[in-house]
């Protein structure tokens, strides 16, 4: 569930930035894969035509594309990625990128090198900017889960920033997938958060719950996964029970 590279171009299809945030394509060239966008927007207006980004996939990765102004924001990742934190992310890098154009003289055509905001962009793509400042909630919340699953309450769990940034996960890994396919369905289609639950072919019970939390804007989204011999009515008060924990902890 990786994101890894950025690309910023002018509409023109040059390059002007690029960043690479795993090692996985450190190799390729940005000159290299910049006119592959160039024939994407020349054959499909549509492409950047749209206020929200859009997403292209292909032989397993997820290529997203926004233009804001003159200049357009591509974002490769895993098909895997979660599509609400790759549009997240977009958003915080077209303000970064705006802030620096606004703050440092820039040339038409200029290959941007600029240390301080290799950094920030990496922040912003990693999660890192937003997980620092709730890094001891998180922490006493995965704690709890690690507890429970120690005593064989839960098989497993999941925290998720509503955005989709995966904070924490010992959900197996097609259950986690799944899990963020329906936050994103949820969020597309009804943007309603309701408490959910489905049951596995091996009697498996996976439920997942918004969790607000007063003193921030965006909720938090957990997952647990309870075992086939726990019925399901138990599970449900299982979870309750948890919520409270986690509401007492924030």
């Amino acid at each position: 569930m990786k994101i890894h590279s950025l690309f910023i171009l002018n509409k023109a299809g040059a390059c002007l930035y690029s960043r690479n945030i795993t090692s996985d394509f450190e190799n390729i060239e940005p000159n290299l894969i910049t006119p592959f966008f160039s024939a994407i927007f020349s054959f499909s207006e549509s492409v950047i035509s749209k206020e929200t980004p859009e997403i292209l996939e292909m032989g397993g990765f997820r290529f997203a594309f926004k233009v804001e102004g003159d200049f357009i924001f591509a974002i490769l990742a895993d098909s895997s990625a979660s599509l609400l934190f790759i549009e997240s992310r977009l958003i915080s890098i077209v303000r970064e990128f705006k802030e620096f154009l606004a703050n440092n003289e820039v040339e038409p055509y200029q290959i941007i090198e600029n240390p301080e905001f290799d950094a920030k962009i990496e922040s912003i793509i990693t999660g890192e900017e937003e997980l620092e400042s709730s890094q001891p909630l998180y922490k006493k919340i995965i704690d709890l889960f690690n507890k429970l699953v120690f005593e064989n309450e839960i098989l497993g769990a999941a925290l998720f920033s509503i955005n989709g940034k995966v904070i924490f996960s010992s959900l197996p890994y097609e259950i986690l997938l799944s899990s963020l396919k329906e936050l994103e369905i949820r969020h597309i289609v009804a943007n309603e958060y309701a408490l959910t639950f489905y049951s596995l072919e091996n009697d498996e019970k996976v439920f997942s719950r918004i969790i607000n939390i007063p003193w921030k804007l965006d909720p938090l989204l957990i997952v647990v996964l309870f075992g086939s011999s726990v019925p399901l009515g138990m599970a449900e008060v299982n979870l309750a029970k948890i919520t409270r924990v986690i509401q007492n902890i924030i």
